[in-house]
């Protein structure tokens, strides 16, 4: 069995967990000791991404305590939070597009469910929302106390088998991506195994794997929305 087969998310399990109805607020997640703070999709000029990462105030709150979980040397380095529905559908076509163009192979259906790997589907219904858009669900990697990124094994929102967190990479990438693990789970998220650098606290992705039956967050308007 491979690390696709063990660990893959099933979409569709949203409709099985409880709508999030917490009205906790987003917050900004603003550079200090604890963090750096690279917006990815604003810095690339991308459609409607904001120049903060917003998230919601428990997942502040727990970013805090996993930043203090790494050992000295390391700190985290923030990509994105909170995303809106028009970002989340560029991601999913442009995503899509690579996709399917680097494997003329394969069937629609697996174009689909490959790029579902790597990407949600545009979504604000309260039943199955795209994670990012509960404020739930926070992109990130390990920078040196200098603030130099670090080498995780593959790049941020690359669409490869070395993204997987599980993924057979270089030793000391896989070390750090134990560290970066270690210190989110100990804060209470949970990880998304395709994506190394992709954690959920709230929403119904985390409450699938920490088998509660209900999320805390659903949807929630952006900042200035």
């Amino acid at each position: 069995m491979n690390i696709h087969e063990q660990a893959a998310l099933d979409w569709d399990v949203a409709q099985t967990i409880g709508v999030g109805t917490s009205i906790e607020p987003l917050v900004r997640a603003l550079p200090c000791d604890h963090w750096l703070v690279e917006p990815a999709y604003f810095n690339n000029g991308w459609v409607d991404a904001t120049p903060d990462i917003w998230v919601r105030k428990g997942v502040h709150d727990r970013l805090v305590t996993a930043a203090n979980a790494l050992p000295s040397g390391y700190r985290l380095v923030l990509i994105d939070g909170w995303r809106p529905k028009t970002l989340q559908q560029f991601l999913f076509d442009k995503f899509h597009g690579e996709i399917a163009a680097a494997n003329p192979q394969m069937s629609a259906t697996q174009i689909e469910n490959e790029t579902l790997h790597f990407v949600a589907r545009a979504s604000d219904d309260p039943t199955r929302p795209s994670p990012h858009i509960t404020g739930g669900a926070i992109d990130l990697t390990l920078a040196d106390e200098a603030g130099q990124v670090l080498d995780m094994g593959s790049a941020f929102d690359e669409t490869s088998d070395n993204s997987w967190t599980a993924a057979a990479v270089p030793p000391e990438a896989a070390k750090r991506r134990k560290l970066l693990l270690d210190a989110m789970h100990h804060a209470g998220f949970t990880n998304l195994p395709s994506e190394w650098w992709h954690f959920d606290y709230g929403n119904w992705i985390w409450a699938w794997y920490t088998q509660r039956s209900d999320a805390l967050y659903g949807p929630i308007s952006g900042p200035g929305e």
